[in-house]
């Protein structure tokens, strides 16, 4: 099935929004004890989410500053051997892990909530200024996609959202992001469990879910002006498959509807289903099942 495009935000929309996601991310966690625990990432203080944010805005920056057509790997190392696959010995799940613990002991000046503050700006920043230096032809490493500057700033929008969300839920503050801007977050995340190319930076257990047909569809309560507000993933025997655009009335196995920026936390496991913000319709279970296993 041929599924319509998203209308794709323009590449200085996306890097003004990481901006602005990095400046509340910052606010948020600007007075929070770094040894507090972060419910929405557990096993994860504040000080580790902190230097897990700071840490991606650098591998990116490293990525495109050096214009590698080579993957990287968190902390600036070649992967040598791995040829591009970052899974030859361990998960990407547990390489950031094990990033985010070797960096633990450097960083005891976040302690200071003004250089706290300053530290995951100022990464933003960084990466920011290397997004605008490469021009869109040059020819760039990413996990998928075009291998060009394209994958960077949709990421960085992404990755830093879900995690000023993290921050914010923690600080008791509420988190809302523009429509369009939320469901390219969620297109970003879901579409990736489509692409054979992006299964090593998934979840470990994203192997797991089943392949017998059964059928998830993500809907915005809201529509955008532009670009799909449903996503429908099936778990299909040769590999998950997802479709874009899924219209209103698309029967599914699962179904979650939830605002965008709800719907955002949904599909990275931060807003479980039983939560009244959200309406769940169909097989509870599966939606379980999936959570559960596909995010990471």
């Amino acid at each position: 099935m041929t599924a319509p495009t998203r209308a794709a935000l323009t590449i200085r929309r996306r890097t003004t929004e990481l901006r602005r996601e990095a400046a509340l991310l910052a606010e948020a966690g600007r007075t929070i004890p770094l040894t507090e625990p972060v419910p929405t990432c557990p096993g994860w203080t504040l000080g580790d989410l902190v230097r897990h944010v700071r840490q991606g805005h650098d591998w990116a920056t490293t990525i495109l500053t050096t214009r590698t057509t080579e993957f990287i790997l968190p902390g600036g190392d070649l992967s040598g051997d791995a040829a591009g696959d970052p899974a030859e010995d361990r998960s990407w799940t547990e390489r950031v892990a094990e990033l985010g613990t070797r960096g633990a002991a450097e960083e005891s000046h976040l302690a200071d909530p003004e250089l706290r503050a300053r530290f995951v700006v100022e990464g933003a920043d960084r990466l920011v200024e290397a997004i605008d230096g490469v021009g869109p032809e040059v020819p760039i490493w990413a996990p998928h996609g075009k291998q060009n500057k394209e994958f960077w700033p949709r990421w960085a929008v992404f990755e830093t959202a879900v995690h000023r969300a993290d921050a914010s839920l923690l600080a008791g503050l509420p988190f809302a992001m523009d429509t369009e801007v939320a469901l390219d977050c969620v297109d970003f995340c879901l579409v990736a469990f489509g692409v054979p190319e992006a299964r090593p930076f998934l979840s470990p257990r994203f192997a797991e879910v089943p392949r017998g047909g059964e059928t998830l569809c993500f809907r915005s309560a809201e529509e955008p002006a532009n670009g799909p507000s449903g996503w429908l993933v099936t778990c299909a025997a040769g590999g998950v498959q997802v479709t874009t655009g899924a219209p209103d009335g698309w029967r599914a196995d699962a179904t979650v509807i939830a605002s965008p920026s709800d719907l955002l936390l949904v599909v990275k496991g931060r807003l479980r289903p039983e939560s009244p913000r959200m309406t769940v319709l169909g097989d509870r279970r599966l939606l379980d099942f999936w959570l559960s296993h596909a995010i990471s």
